[in-house]
């Protein structure tokens, strides 16, 4: 590693000489030291290892001379001359003692004299310790031992003489370093003062003098000449390259100007704020040349905007927004001012830097006219969405597509069509302005009001009420189906397609708060009225009925509530399909409405259940005349048939009417008590009304009862069957038997027919009853004929619930093959109205029991509405005259007339006759007459258990005689 640098590392830098000849010196001093010091030891080194090798063999020479004057002196003993001897030996001797030690023992020591000189360091005097050893010399003669010679070196003594000699070479040494530091002291300042020609150098180019170059002398080290070249070299260089950076910054300099001036308007002031100077482009957007410009004040082009301080003349830079009266329209600039100062720190001039900012400024007022829109739409959605008066929220919207547009007025224009034969009519809804007090005014507009371009932003609709206000321009928009929006200048301002993107935002607020409106009251009406009749619902009726309460209350006088329900309306549900029986009910609604009276309510309940709320009744009784004749009214309009794809039906209607105050004092207490009397009617035969009575309550509550009762007595066995014989007038005995349902209750004991039938087809337990009565027969058909009786066919009644099922000849089917019995011995009865419900339905499932060899016939015929044409069609074999044409045979010519016809129309068409409710003699001869087939009633049996069945079987006798 290079000396120089391990003196940067040993010495710290606070040590280091700041010059270069001191470096110099420093290092060549150092170096000094080093070789001298180095030179010096190894001298040192082996001097005293010579020094101790001489010494040691003048010892041995010394004692080998002394060795024989002391060997002659033993022999002859004497000793003094051994002492001289070795006190000879010690002058001026390295050695400390000498001694002569006989074989006895004794010993002659002689110290030697003390050494009086400057002592020598104790590690010197150890070291030379160290490495000489005494001597001995054995003292013989003739082959004889006398003694021993010994001696001992003094190495003080001759550490003293080494030490002596250091300090005389050390001074040399040093006297030596001295002379040579001055003279290379003296060297070096001679040469390095060559190089103070560099300070001149310095000086010049400090003076401005670029060609400037550092002397050379001839008698300079060459090292400080090339140092001195190497300067001059670079300076040359330096001279190039700044030169070159020079002219690349002037040429920069030049660009950014260039560039400032297509960027930026620029122009010099002078300091009393005079233009001196002016860019293209000051001119360009200014619209004034530059000698138009030139000695003009600067704020004459540009005040401050807003309440900022106009600039003066001063040391500070300013900068703000300023407004220029250009000859181009109103600009906008960001204008910096700053100050130019001379070399002496006064200002010289101002350079003014002015930026466009009129797009931006623009932009940003568009923006914060954007806000303040959207803020004006968000606020009139939020009122929207809360509003429940329309009119109010039209106010708003008028007065904010005002303020949004920044327009004098608005307008909102609802459309309708016009009561001439063409054109629509425009009616102004709410206005703002000039307008707030055109609301109701109304417009002709012969097409669309919003078809085609408008003449200078007005619609030709609108001219009347410009002229009328001095409006001269518009912008509108439609509001959903509702009509339209406008706003309205009268000035010629052109809208943009912002403005047009607000106002419609505007009438879609609205178009939507409308629609939402109409939900609203449509949702409400949905609420309140049955949407297939468009009659109040029970909702709606329970508000009638309390308000008609209320009013009787207040007022002293009565009212009432009618609960109608049409008559086996799901026969027509079930059999023409639901299409049908909508038509059906809608038809009954219209029927209803008519009959009632202008302060009748007429309200649908849901199915094909109504109700008529009669507000105010005459009179104190509470079975009202005035009920009963409305009453009256819908039975009779009900009964009519209705005329539904090309086919007639027949419904009938059953009504429960309840009174305030006598039975209820609320709505829900009225209408349950006339739902009870409803089923009084329905249970006193259908097709008629009945006042509310605590009677019909009890029988309602004795209804429930037995419908519960009834779920259970086809599980526990409970039904049982009687049958009813009837007899063939030609021959004279039994020809069949009708099977009639019966019912054991465990307390009552058998219970009427009439009590249980209708709740079996109300409930639809029917079916299941019904499946058990043709297996019943089934099976006593079976026995009887394993009882080896004679086996008549037995006829089983259908209900109508029965007749709707698709499957039911399937079923029949099914319970008959199972029981293993003839076809030919069943026969099912039905009524005509059941028939009549849906004729096609009928005729296809009768025409498939027919086929599967069973008998058909047509119970209580003559009281419904049968018609010719489908009896034909019907697979019938039997029809059977109801009782009530029977009863007063033979003394009722009307009577008789009738079952005559029958009995003819029937035989026409190949059917039996048989006649029901024969109870006398009387009756069965005067059938005889007429040609009746059967007879059926009490005068030949009223209706047996099979037990007893089979003991009339056994006697078969005839019953006429």
């Amino acid at each position: 590693m290079p000396l120089p640098r391990i003196l940067t590392r040993v010495l710290p830098t606070s040590l280091l000489p700041r010059s270069l000849a001191g470096r110099v010196f420093a290092v060549f001093s150092l170096t000094m030291l080093l070789f001298l010091g180095a030179g010096m030891g190894l001298f040192y080194r082996y001097h005293l290892l010579q020094h101790v090798e001489e010494t040691q063999d003048a010892a041995l020479t010394l004692v080998e001379v002394a060795a024989q004057n002391i060997e002659d002196s033993v022999v002859i003993g004497d000793y003094d001359t051994v002492k001289r001897t070795l006190g000879k030996m010690l002058f001026q001797s390295p050695f400390k003692s000498a001694a002569f030690i006989d074989i006895g023992g004794g010993a002659l020591r002689v110290e030697a004299p003390r050494f009086e000189r400057r002592p020598a360091p104790a590690w010197l005097s150890r070291l030379i310790a160290s490495k000489l050893y005494e001597v001995n010399r054995v003292a013989s003669v003739g082959g004889r031992d006398y003694g021993v010679i010994r001696v001992e070196f003094d190495a003080d003594k001759i550490a003293t003489q080494l030490w002596a000699l250091v300090l005389e070479t050390a001074s040399f040494a040093l006297v030596a370093f001295a002379l040579g530091m001055v003279l290379m002291h003296t060297l070096l300042k001679r040469w390095l003062a060559k190089l103070g020609a560099l300070s001149s150098f310095e000086k010049d180019v400090a003076a401005g003098r670029v060609t400037a170059e550092a002397d050379l002398h001839a008698d300079a080290p060459t090292e400080i000449q090339e140092a001195i070249r190497a300067v001059n070299r670079s300076a040359a260089s330096l001279r190039v390259q700044f030169g070159q950076r020079i002219d690349s910054l002037t040429n920069s300099l030049m660009q950014h100007k260039h560039a400032v001036d297509q960027a930026a308007i620029v122009s010099e002031v002078d300091t009393l704020g005079r233009i001196i100077g002016v860019n293209e482009l000051f001119e360009r957007a200014s619209g004034y040349s530059r000698t138009e410009a030139l000695g003009r004040e600067l704020l004459e082009f540009g005040r401050p905007a807003g309440n900022s301080a106009p600039w003066s003349p001063s040391p500070d830079v300013w900068n703000g927004e300023v407004v220029i009266k250009a000859r181009t329209g109103g600009l906008q600039w960001y204008r910096t001012i700053v100050p130019i100062f001379d070399a002496g720190g006064s200002i010289e001039r101002y350079l003014c830097i002015d930026i466009d900012i009129t797009e931006r400024k623009e932009f940003e007022r568009a923006i914060v006219e954007n806000a303040k829109r959207q803020t004006l739409i968000a606020d009139l959605g939020r009122k929207a969405l809360a509003a429940n008066d329309l009119d109010e929220l039209f106010e708003e919207a008028v007065q904010a597509a005002a303020h949004g547009l920044g327009t004098p007025c608005a307008a909102l224009f609802e459309t309708a069509q016009s009561d001439t034969s063409f054109g629509r009519q425009l009616t102004v809804r709410a206005g703002a302005g000039r307008l707030s007090q055109a609301a109701g005014l109304q417009l002709g507009c012969p097409g669309d009001p919003l078809g085609g371009a408008p003449a200078a932003g007005l619609r030709p609709w609108f001219g009347p009420l410009a002229a009328m206000h001095g409006l001269r321009g518009g912008l509108d928009a439609g509001v959903g189906r509702y009509g339209v929006l406008g706003a309205y200048t009268d000035t010629g301002r052109r809208f943009d397609d912002d403005d047009a993107v607000f106002l419609r935002g505007i009438a879609n607020i609205l178009g939507t708060a409308i629609e939402r409106q109409e939900a609203r009251q449509r949702l409400t009406y949905l609420a309140e009225y049955d949407s297939l009749t468009n009659l109040p619902n029970r909702r709606q009726l329970g508000s009638c009925l309390e308000d008609a309460i209320a009013a009787a209350s207040r007022h002293g006088h009565r009212a009432a509530v009618m609960f109608i329900d049409l008559d086996r309306f799901k026969n027509v549900n079930d059999m023409l399909g639901h299409g049908v029986g909508d038509q059906l009910l809608v038809q009954a609604a219209a029927r209803l409405e008519a009959c009632a009276r202008g302060d009748n309510v007429v309200a649908r309940l849901g199915g094909d259940e109504f109700a008529v709320v009669l507000p105010y009744l005459a009179g104190a009784a509470k079975e009202a005349p005035d009920a009963a004749l409305l009453a009256g009214r819908i039975i009779e309009a009900l009964a009519q048939p209705f005329h539904l794809q090309g086919q007639q039906l027949f419904v009938s209607a059953s009504i429960g009417i309840a009174s305030y105050p006598e039975d209820g004092a609320s709505a829900e207490q009225l209408l349950k008590s006339a739902d009870t009397a409803m089923y009084g009617a329905k249970n006193n035969g259908r097709n008629t009304w009945q006042f509310y009575s605590a009677a019909l309550h009890e029988n309602a509550a004795q209804r429930i009862q037995l419908e519960s009762q009834l779920r259970l007595a086809l599980e526990r066995g409970e039904f049982l069957l009687h049958y009813q014989p009837k007899l063939d007038l030609a021959g004279g005995g039994i020809s069949g038997f009708e099977a009639l349902l019966r019912w054991k209750h465990p307390q009552r004991g058998l219970v009427p027919p009439l009590e249980f039938i209708s709740i079996l087809e109300d409930t639809g337990l029917i079916l299941p009853a019904g499946e058990w009565v043709i297996g019943e027969v089934c099976r006593q058909l079976r026995a009887w004929e394993t009882a080896g009786l004679p086996v008549p066919p037995v006829a089983i009644n259908l209900s109508a619930r029965q007749l709707q099922q698709a499957d039911l000849a399937a079923v029949i089917e099914r319970i008959v093959v199972g029981a293993g019995v003839a076809p030919g011995l069943l026969e099912f009865e039905l009524t005509e109205s059941m028939l009549m419900t849906n004729p096609e339905a009928a005729v296809a499932i009768l025409k498939r029991i027919k086929a599967l060899g069973m008998r058909l016939s047509v119970d209580d015929f003559g009281t419904g509405y049968s018609s010719l044409a489908y009896l034909k069609r019907f697979p019938l074999d039997a029809l059977k005259i109801d009782r009530t044409f029977v009863r007063d045979l033979p003394d009722d010519a009307d009577d008789a007339a009738i079952t005559k016809a029958v009995i003819s129309l029937a035989h026409s068409l190949n059917l039996k006759v048989v006649a029901e409710g024969v109870e006398n003699i009387a009756q069965l001869r005067e059938l005889e007459r007429y040609d009746c087939d059967e007879i059926q009633g009490y005068y030949i049996s009223k209706p047996l258990p099979a037990a007893e069945c089979a003991a009339f079987l056994q006697r078969e006798q005839p019953v006429a005689a």
